[in-house]
């Protein structure tokens, strides 16, 4: 059943992969808040998004192997 799931992604790690990056996102709103009193999108959105395809990666590595 595991090569069956190898490359594709299911309902499961998709629901993992969004409730990450909404976390993330807010983490890091709340931090940059804290830190420079004010959030900037951009970087919210790229550390979000950097996240998400690293774990993307990782999880489609680990289930090729």
């Amino acid at each position: 059943m595991a090569e069956n799931q190898s490359n594709s992604l299911t309902a499961k790690s998709i629901g993992i992969l969004v409730v990450v990056a909404i976390v993330t996102a807010v983490v890091v709103t709340l931090l940059q808040t804290l830190i420079l009193g004010r959030a900037n999108v951009a970087v919210t959105g790229g550390v979000v998004g950097a996240l998400t395809v690293a774990l993307w990666m990782n999880s489609r590595k680990k289930g090729s192997s």
